[in-house]
Parts: C-alpha cells; sequence; structure tokens
C-alpha cells in the first residue's frame, strides 16, 4: 500500500461512499469511467472512490476517499458495464488535475489508523458485535467476499457500517472517524437510532 503514495490514481466522485473491506457494485456508463475502468483493469490498479458534493458534474469532491481495487466486472442487462470493487485503504487526496476528458486524478496519501486495544474497545459495544454477527450469517451476506474479523475494532466498525442502512453522509462520518474507538461510538448512536425507528 505504500506505493499509493507515489503515484496519480483516478479518482471516481460519486453520491456513495465505500469503507474500507467492503464490497459495492457500481454500473458504469459515462466515457471518461469506462475508460478509467478499461485501463484500471490493464494496469491491474485501482481508483479512488470519493463523495461528490451535490453538483452535477461531479467536479467538487471531498478529500478524503477509499482506494478501491475492482475484483470483478460484467455486461449487465441494461448494456452498462457493472464493476465490483472491494474497500481497500482509507486514503487523503492531493494535487487533483483534471484531463480533457474530465476526469480527475490525484496524488493519495494512504490514512493509517492509529493502533487501539482492540479487546478493550469491542467490550464496550457488545450490542455493535451482536448486531455484526448476525448480519454476518444472512445469506445475501455470507456469499460476499468480505473478511469479517470480529476481533478486531476497525474491522468490525467499517463492515458493521457498511452492511447496517446508513445515508451517505453518515458513512462518511464514519470514514472520516479518528480511529477505531470514535468510529464505533459514531455507529453505536446510528443503530439506536436504526432501533428507535423501528421499534
Amino acid at each position: 500500500m505504500n506505493s499509493l503514495k507515489l503515484n496519480k490514481f483516478p479518482i471516481f466522485p460519486i453520491g456513495i461512499v465505500v469503507l474500507p473491506g467492503t464490497i459495492q457494485s457500481l454500473q458504469i456508463f459515462e466515457p471518461r469511467y469506462l475508460a478509467m475502468v478499461k485501463k484500471c483493469m490493464s494496469a491491474d490498479s485501482g481508483f479512488v472512490i470519493t463523495l461528490s458534493k451535490n453538483n452535477e458534474n461531479g467536479d467538487s469532491f471531498l478529500s478524503q476517499g477509499t482506494y478501491v481495487e475492482i475484483i470483478d466486472f460484467n455486461q449487465l442487462p441494461n448494456g452498462l458495464l457493472g464493476i465490483t470493487v472491494k474497500g481497500a485503504q482509507k486514503v487523503s487526496i492531493k494535487s487533483v488535475e483534471q484531463d480533457e476528458s474530465g476526469l480527475h486524478s490525484g496524488s493519495i496519501a494512504p490514512i493509517t489508523p492509529p493502533a487501539v486495544d482492540d479487546q478493550a474497545v469491542l467490550a464496550q459495544f457488545p450490542d455493535l458485535i451482536n448486531v455484526l454477527t448476525q448480519l454476518k450469517e444472512h445469506p445475501s451476506i455470507k456469499s460476499l467476499p468480505l473478511d469479517i474479523d470480529l476481533l478486531s475494532a476497525e474491522s468490525v466498525s467499517y463492515h458493521l457500517a457498511g452492511l447496517i442502512p446508513l445515508s451517505a453522509e453518515q458513512k462518511q462520518n464514519v470514514l472520516e472517524a479518528f480511529d477505531a474507538t470514535q468510529r464505533m461510538n459514531i455507529l453505536s448512536k446510528l443503530v439506536n437510532k436504526i432501533s428507535e425507528n423501528s421499534t
């Protein structure tokens, strides 16, 4: 992952947030992004997904996103290209440039989270572990190539946030959290809110 510091990578600003370790299916139809996917696949490289600010061209986006790798692709029934990506690393985006096709690229620096005492953090949030354990066993989730480590606060927090119904802004808050402890605190409040709304 250190090689991420050295190169410019394509940036794909969209209205969703992909968290590290999580899986996302995308439909690609704009020529600039079709070309981007083709180039990434031939170079066996990834790209950065970041949340676009509300404008039609996707020209304005947040400076923290996720470097993703393409793990599958197929032609969809509607004729569009479908790809499946897996979040690999939280990154910050710097030195953004735009080419003549409208594709942005930028230097990206991996954001390495501070180490936490996994056991101590997870012990504070047994309810969240419970929710994730149940979700993990759901047939539609079991079939996904997810590597959920229930002993890692980092893994638990990102996967739980990827599987529960959160808005893009809520997911971005989870992504930008300082460490796994802060992320679990954010999730605890969100899960409580979801529970209250469903009763």
